[in-house]
């Protein structure tokens, strides 16, 4: 038996010589490591992603964050008020529409934005360790490319 093959709980299960399930497990074990990381912060991964992805657009409303991130409209206004309410971010009126609203990082939001930052880095590290640059580089690209073709559908939770 190869690396590839494993020996963990799923390495058992007809389903593990399925690329797109070992996908599916990746994805389930980096949330979890990245949860963990995210525990001192009191922050969810869906929450740092919508905070990151805010500070990174220019003056970005709920609902171009909500398309950009593939993330039900109704689910998107729960995490902004989250994130509101904790002092992360703040909805500031479009001086361009005064219908609509910018969603912003607040300064606190930007110093938890530059923790979880660091701790993406030091997740990805221990994650990455058994990887050498250029398969890292070739993971990163391989799995950007199938993301950029299939982009995920819309969360509705």
């Amino acid at each position: 038996m190869d690396q590839a093959e494993g020996t963990g709980a799923d390495a058992g299960s007809t389903l593990w010589g399925h690329t797109g399930y070992r996908l599916i497990k990746l994805g389930e074990m980096v949330y979890a490591m990245t949860e963990e990381a995210f525990g001192s912060l009191e922050l969810t991964p869906r929450q740092f992603n919508v905070l990151a992805t805010a500070a990174s657009l220019d003056s970005p409303s709920q609902r171009e964050l909500s398309r950009r991130l593939g993330i039900d409209p109704n689910v998107m206004v729960g995490v902004v008020d989250d994130l509101e309410h904790r002092g992360l971010a703040e909805r500031l009126r479009n001086p361009d529409d005064r219908r609509r609203y910018i969603v912003a990082p607040t300064e606190r939001g930007r110093e938890v934005l530059r923790e979880g930052a660091e701790a993406v880095e030091a997740t990805e590290a221990r994650l990455f360790t058994g990887l050498d640059e250029q398969e890292r580089a070739m993971l990163h690209g391989v799995a950007g490319r199938l993301l950029q073709e299939h982009p995920p559908p819309v969360k509705r939770y």
